[in-house]
C-alpha cells in the first residue's frame, strides 16, 4: 500500500512538471534592419529565447547577426554574408509604457561596445543604442585599435504577448551594433567595422538618428518554438502511468 501511494505521488509530480513550467515558453525571433548602402543585403538577427509570461522576464536570448558589408550582392536567405554568434544575454528590462521587455545579447561576455572615454564625452554606459548615436558609433577602446574588444549585440523587444505584432513605437526601439573588425573584402580596417566607427542600426523616432550606414529597423517577428519531442514523451508517459496506477488501485480489494 505504501509503495502504491509513493508511486502515485512521484508520477503526479512527473506529470505536473510541464504544467508547473507552463508560464515559461520558448520562442524564435527574427529582426531585420534595412541597410540602404549594402542592398540587397540587410542586417538580420535570428535567434531564440525563453519568456516567462507571469514575470515578463526574458532569458537565454541567443542567435546570429549578419554582417551586411560582407559577402556578394545576394539577399538572405541565399546570401554568403558573415554571421556573428551572439550567445551572451547581458541586459534586460521591462518597459511599462511600451508594455513589453527589452533584451540584448552580445558577442562578448561584457557589454563594452562603444567608446566610453573622455575623448568621446564619457557617456553614461558603454553599449546602449543611444550611446552609439551620441558618440557617433566609435568603438570601445578608441583610439587604440588593439584595445577594441570587437563586440556586437542585438537588442530586441518582446511584447507582453510575444506573438502579437510590434507597434511602430516598439519597433523603433530595437537596435543592433557591430564593432567587430570586418575580415572580408570591403572592410576599411582601423579597428571596427568601418575604421573607427561600428556599424549600427537605429531609428530616428527611437534614438534621434539612423544607424552609421543609414540602417534602421523594419521588422521583427516572434514565433513559438516547437517543444522537444522528449518533453511530450515524458508528459504523456507520466499521464499514462498515473492512469495505470489508478486503474490498479481500483482492482485491489
Amino acid at each position: 500500500m505504501k509503495k502504491t501511494i509513493l508511486a502515485t505521488a512521484m508520477l503526479s509530480l512527473l506529470a505536473a512538471a510541464p504544467l508547473a513550467q507552463a508560464a515559461t515558453s520558448s520562442y524564435n525571433v527574427q529582426t531585420t534592419w534595412y541597410e540602404p548602402d549594402t542592398q540587397p543585403r540587410d542586417s538580420i538577427f535570428i535567434g531564440s529565447f525563453d519568456y516567462d509570461s507571469t514575470t515578463h522576464v526574458v532569458t537565454n536570448l541567443k542567435g546570429i547577426l549578419s554582417e551586411s558589408m560582407s559577402g556578394d550582392t545576394i539577399a538572405y536567405p541565399n546570401d554568403n554574408m558573415a554571421w556573428l554568434t551572439l550567445n551572451n544575454q547581458l541586459v534586460s528590462w521591462y518597459d511599462a509604457s511600451l508594455k513589453g521587455t527589452f533584451a540584448a545579447t552580445f558577442k562578448n561576455t561584457t557589454t563594452a561596445t562603444f567608446c566610453d572615454s573622455a575623448m568621446c564625452g564619457s557617456p553614461a554606459d558603454n553599449w546602449s543604442p543611444q550611446t552609439g548615436v551620441d558618440v557617433g558609433g566609435v568603438y570601445n577602446g578608441f583610439p587604440k585599435v588593439a584595445k577594441n574588444p570587437g563586440n556586437a549585440y542585438a537588442l530586441i523587444f518582446v511584447p507582453n504577448d510575444p506573438l502579437t505584432a510590434l507597434t511602430q513605437a516598439q519597433l523603433d526601439k530595437v537596435a543592433y551594433a557591430d564593432c567587430a573588425p570586418l575580415s572580408g573584402p570591403g572592410g576599411f580596417g582601423g579597428g571596427g567595422m568601418m575604421g573607427a566607427v561600428c556599424m549600427t542600426g537605429t531609428s530616428v523616432a527611437g534614438y534621434g538618428a539612423v544607424g552609421t550606414m543609414s540602417g534602421y529597423p523594419v521588422s521583427q517577428s516572434i514565433t513559438a518554438a516547437v517543444p522537444e519531442p522528449e518533453s511530450y514523451a515524458m508528459f504523456l508517459a507520466g499521464l499514462g502511468l498515473m492512469g495505470f496506477v489508478a486503474r490498479r488501485r481500483k482492482t485491489i480489494p
